[in-house]
């Protein structure tokens, strides 16, 4: 990707999400923004203005047409991916898909091998596995800290209804789009918890026992239409099982990647940027129960003193995943490299995800109800 030719980028869906997108593409060296395209030409004006994007469309063959970029970010509803990410590569454009990557794993497979047949490329916008802290944690498992692969995992992914750009649209709206999808409210949000489970599992298929129902807040609102609780359990075809927790009931929400090894433990929390090392105490008797703790303070501690390096050096603003997953897909592109998301993680993410939903209950109860 020479510099004195930037490749031209077009943007599909300009809602809250492309702002995000828009605001990394800007500064990343090499790229320039063509298009904004929506069917409402109102919110593609509206990014245009604030972004400096030349050319505005509200029909997407138009803009393919007219525009001729060489990247794509789709950052539309879910169930509208398949038919436009099949445009666009059709079109000849890498692709950049928001999550859920598709809304099925038959479109996921079709979108996949359209791309190798291509010889395009093309991402999910799994941004959380790019994080300062989910780096570190790489790095951790990759140098033997857990003593091989991890044993167990456990994914924790906690959402409030009280989100004001999404969570009070989605319960605002009887007839909105989420509503509509094979696993509800979960289908849009769980694919950041799943693909952190997805990316240490082995296998197309892995078990999968799921618990899935509607909230006691939402039941009180009489909103049985919506999913918002997932419980899973899940194992692959070497044994390595896993835990994945979708809720919106937690007062204290976090979302967290818990992986057991045969040496040591990791706790990954991306609500607080930490990487917690657990390794076995080497006190005896009483002891452990004085001095683990200050090692356990000592492992926050550590954590602070890395993010306010972070934060001094201006590598640590809100976006980092997204702004590193960006950079990595357009390095992929420039050098013909292999995407920063290996496909067969994002077929695992989708495969665990229908299962789940192909488990879930229709009208909000509790599968054994």
């Amino acid at each position: 990707m020479d510099e004195q030719i930037a490749l031209r980028v077009a943007i599909i869906g300009c809602g809250f999400v492309a702002d995000q997108h828009a605001a990394e593409l800007r500064s990343l060296p090499g790229c320039e923004i063509a298009a904004a395209c929506d069917t409402e030409e109102l919110m593609a004006g509206q990014l245009a203005d604030r972004f400096h994007i030349p050319n505005v469309f509200t029909d997407v063959k138009d803009m393919l047409q007219k525009s001729r970029p060489d990247a794509v970010h789709i950052t539309t509803p879910a169930h509208t991916h398949y038919q436009l990410g099949r445009m666009c590569l059709e079109a000849g454009c890498h692709v950049y898909l928001e999550k859920p990557f598709t809304e099925t794993t038959a479109e996921a497979e079709a979108l996949i091998q359209l791309a190798r047949e291509k010889r395009l490329h093309i991402t999910a916008g799994h941004n959380l596995q790019f994080s300062p802290e989910a780096i570190r944690m790489r790095e951790l498992v990759k140098a033997g800290f857990l003593g091989g692969p991890p044993i167990h995992l456990e994914s924790i992914q906690c959402y409030s209804h009280d989100e004001p750009t999404y969570g009070r649209a989605v319960l605002g709206d009887p007839n909105h789009w989420v509503r509509r999808l094979p696993g509800s409210l979960a289908h849009n949000l769980i694919s950041h918890g799943v693909s952190k489970i997805a990316e240490f599992l082995t296998g197309e298929n892995p078990e999968i026992v799921s618990l899935s129902f509607t909230s006691p807040f939402l039941r009180q609102l009489g909103q049985l239409d919506i999913v918002d609780e997932v419980r899973a359990v899940m194992k692959d075809e070497h044994g390595t099982t896993a835990f994945f927790l979708f809720t919106t009931q937690f007062g204290a929400g976090s979302n967290e990647l818990r992986l057991y090894g045969k040496s040591a433990n990791l706790i990954v929390d991306n609500t607080y940027r930490t990487v917690l090392r657990i390794s076995p105490s080497p006190y005896k008797s009483y002891l452990r129960y004085f001095f683990a703790p200050w090692t356990h303070a000592h492992e926050h501690v550590r954590n602070s003193f890395r993010n306010m390096r972070l934060f001094a050096r201006n590598d640590f603003h809100m976006d980092y995943g997204m702004k590193k997953l960006i950079e990595l897909f357009y390095l992929a592109i420039k050098n013909n490299t292999s995407d920063p998301i290996p496909y067969a993680e994002i077929l695992r993410t989708s495969r665990i995800m229908e299962t789940i939903f192909t488990q879930m209950p229709r009208h909000g109860l509790s599968n054994s109800e």
